[in-house]
């Protein structure tokens, strides 16, 4: 075990580092992509980028931020890390090493890392964390109710969790299909009709199915409806209306879906200032 930390100007053999399992990115190939092609590229030109982040772990370093950082310098051939210049080595525990991976690698969470993923490396954030749902929203500067809906996903069945994995499935009509809180079976046939027949199939069988439903009547301690009426005769509501729809439809929302997750944001912001 490493009982010192190393001090500035210190040369480690790169054997010693490993990308961390408390990585949000482990186990990710490296190198494939025309990112990181980029990258490798311009460190061989001799650019200069910034150092990663490790902790102590076993005989050697797990990197914690900069994963990209650490193999694409690997790649070109490096033999030691100079920890202040290539490296950064610190005490980290694993809920500390979990959070600032995952602040590191915020956007990619949001942008290129599909849905169940995210959720899962989310749900062990939390599951490490003391500060709850609620604290660890305010330490990446999400709402707690963005964070609740990358969550809820997990509430699906594996066949529908697999088809949004690979990309068959929208988000967004993945969470539909979550909170209409279908039994697994259902799930399945769904899954079934998008596997054999494409997405506009499977979301005519999803209106059929919530149909369905909404015909044998909602439970009163369920559901809560609230309705809005726009009037086509005023035509400065109804060009707010369009405004919405243009909206929604740009986030693959339908527009009382849309309302409803605005209104929820809305009301978290007013919270905090009555609170």
């Amino acid at each position: 075990m490493v009982k010192e930390l190393p001090k500035a100007g210190d040369r480690i053999p790169a054997e010693r580092f490993h990308v961390s399992e408390m990585n949000v990115r482990a186990g990710e190939p490296f190198g494939d992509v025309e990112e990181d092609k980029q990258l490798i590229a311009q460190l061989r030109r001799g650019r200069i980028i910034g150092p990663f982040k490790a902790r102590p772990e076993g005989d050697g370093y797990g990197v914690v931020v900069g994963r990209r950082r650490f193999l694409a310098k690997k790649e070109i051939g490096a033999k030691y890390f100079v920890v202040g210049a290539d490296c950064l080595i610190e005490e980290m525990s694993d809920e500390e090493a979990k959070e600032a991976s995952l602040i590191e690698n915020l956007e990619i969470l949001r942008k290129e890392m599909d849905p169940i993923t995210r959720a899962n490396k989310l749900n062990e954030i939390i599951a490490f964390s003391p500060l709850g749902l609620r604290g660890t929203a305010r330490r990446l500067g999400i709402s707690a109710s963005t964070l609740s809906e990358w969550l809820k996903i997990l509430e699906l069945g594996p066949k529908m969790q697999e088809a949004v994995a690979k990309g068959l499935l929208y988000y967004t009509d993945a969470l539909m299909v979550a909170r209409m809180k279908l039994g697994e079976a259902a799930q399945d046939e769904l899954v079934e009709v998008l596997e054999s027949e494409g997405l506009e199939a499977f979301k005519k069988e999803l209106m059929r199915v919530i149909g369905g439903k909404m015909k044998r009547g909602i439970p009163r301690d369920v559901y809560r409806i609230d309705r809005l009426i726009w009037d086509k005769r005023n035509r400065k509501e109804m060009g707010y209306y369009e405004i919405l729809m243009k909206v929604a439809e740009k986030k693959g929302m339908k527009v009382p879906e849309y309302i409803k997750d605005f209104m929820i944001k809305h009301i978290e912001e007013i919270t905090k200032e009555i609170t």
